[in-house]
């Protein structure tokens, strides 16, 4: 009987050191998955072959990392936009798209045999699209709205994998969006009437034909019965749609400090460095490559199509690797907020600021435009997350969009400076980021709530805040000048 309890006992303590391995095992994962000073550490390349069919499809949590990058189409649903109380009525919004998924910029081996295409060129909704499309490419109206990208293809290849060009996938994720938006914007909250002008929507677009075939399929979901005989394509000044105060020498010395920043986080992390090598030879067929961002990129255009990883002589690229790869750049761009890289963002976006200052004034004064389009690139959302201070943001996706959301108190007697009565908040896929920016001393409207449990927040900041941050004294102080022009000056 004795021995019978002394078992019981022993069998009890070797139950609890076992829980407790298993939560000491979790807890060092976690640790090493969310330690801003270290990088997951990559796993080797081996044999193994592709990975499963329906990778994407599958709720492992490598997987969903995956697919949250590839940004499929159904990824793409409304969030906290447009989720103000009844007092606050929308007067205009600013919309930054980056572009919809591309192939790869350089060559991969057996490009020929990836489907860019896949599961997406043969929906009815792709096939409606371009049935549409070519109709209204035949009308003198397309002429005038498409201005200086007349020249530019109207689709992608259907399946063909051309190097930066967008994929199929990349027009439904367009399409998607434009539907998700068009729905808070214009139906819910009514920010175009059934007579709208053509100064109330203004659309810019970067000179890539990836941008202008993304905001095409932008504009046929969004626009209401896709009218374009009001709208003309404007063709933005570089990724950073600079009108003026554009060209600046410091900031290409802080972009050479930062690159040198980023080859320093390289040489500290071996693991990432030997990966790369080990996989170029399986990705590349000839040129090396030897920054994980390429190399990601490179990747991805296998991944985001359905195509099986590369091989060589029994040797391929496993799932492992490109996750390993991919929170490599998560890890580096939670370091990037560096003095230089915030230096450089401020000075490249300073233009474009100041054009969405001018917008904003002209939204609370005239009235118009209701609606402004960027069509851009990651680095347009990467430089103005950046120049607003906001931390730790996931890098741009695919389809990736920035919106700010102009609003009027409607429930405040305006006082001489009407401008008091006008707010702003910022939405970033999605997610309501104004109570991150530092100069907002953002005030919050409603607390989102799940039980008791708290799930965001819906913040305000005057539009006041933003136009103070903009004067020159402001902006550049920490450039020790007062103007764009000196904080340029080597």
């Amino acid at each position: 009987m004795r021995w019978q309890k002394k078992f019981k006992v022993l069998r009890c303590y070797i139950l609890i050191l076992g829980w407790l391995g298993i939560i000491l095992l979790f807890l060092s994962y976690w640790r090493v998955e969310t330690d801003p000073s270290h990088p997951p550490a990559p796993l080797k390349v081996s044999g193994g072959g592709a990975p499963p069919p329906g990778l994407l499809q599958q709720e492992k949590p490598r997987a969903k990392k995956l697919r949250h990058l590839c940004n499929p189409p159904d990824r793409i649903q409304r969030n906290q936009e447009g989720v103000l109380p009844s007092q606050y009525q929308l007067s205009g919004v600013v919309i930054l798209l980056r572009h919809g998924d591309r192939g790869p910029l350089i060559h991969v081996r057996n490009l020929s045999n990836i489907n860019c295409g896949h599961h997406s060129y043969g929906t009815p909704t792709y096939k409606k699209y371009v049935g549409d499309i070519l109709n209204v490419s035949r009308t003198n109206t397309y002429v005038n709205f498409v201005g200086p990208f007349v020249r530019f293809p109207l689709l992608p290849p259907p399946s063909h994998c051309g190097l930066g060009h967008l994929t199929p996938q990349g027009v439904l994720q367009h399409l998607q969006l434009g539907r998700v938006l068009r729905q808070v914007y214009l139906s819910e909250l009514n920010l175009l009437s059934n007579r709208w002008e053509e100064e109330d929507i203004l659309v810019y677009c970067t000179k890539f034909r990836r941008t202008f075939q993304s905001v095409l399929a932008f504009l046929y979901s969004f626009l209401p019965d896709f009218n374009i005989s009001k709208v003309r394509l404007q063709e933005g000044k570089g990724t950073n749609f600079c009108e003026e105060d554009c060209h600046c020498e410091q900031s290409d010395y802080f972009d050479q400090r930062y690159e040198q920043e980023r080859r320093d986080y390289r040489r500290s992390h071996p693991g990432i460095v030997d990966l790369v090598h080990r996989v170029n030879p399986l990705v590349r067929d000839g040129e090396e490559i030897t920054n994980p961002i390429t190399m990601r990129d490179a990747l991805l255009s296998y991944v985001c199509h359905g195509a099986s990883l590369p091989c060589v002589d029994g040797r391929c690229v496993k799932v492992e690797d490109v996750t390993g790869l991919v929170s490599y750049e998560e890890w580096e761009g939670r370091q990037k907020r560096t003095s230089s890289q915030r230096k450089a963002a401020k000075l490249k976006m300073y233009g474009l600021l100041k054009s969405i200052t001018g917008v904003v004034n002209s939204m609370m004064e005239d009235s118009h435009p209701r609606v402004v389009v960027y069509s851009g690139h990651d680095r347009t959302l990467k430089y103005l997350l950046d120049t607003l201070g906001i931390p730790n943001y996931q890098l741009p996706h695919y389809a990736s969009r920035l919106v700010l959301e102009l609003y009027q108190n409607t429930s405040t007697t305006p006082g001489p400076d009407y401008h008091a009565t006008y707010f702003f908040r910022m939405v970033y896929n999605g997610k309501d980021i104004t109570k991150f920016i530092p100069f907002c001393d953002s005030i919050t409207i409603r607390q989102l709530k799940s039980g008791s449990v708290k799930r965001g927040a819906i913040s305000l900041c005057s539009v006041s805040k933003l136009v103070n941050f903009l004067r020159p004294d402001v902006y550049f102080k920490e450039f020790n000048a007062a103007s764009f022009r000196d904080a340029c000056r080597k």
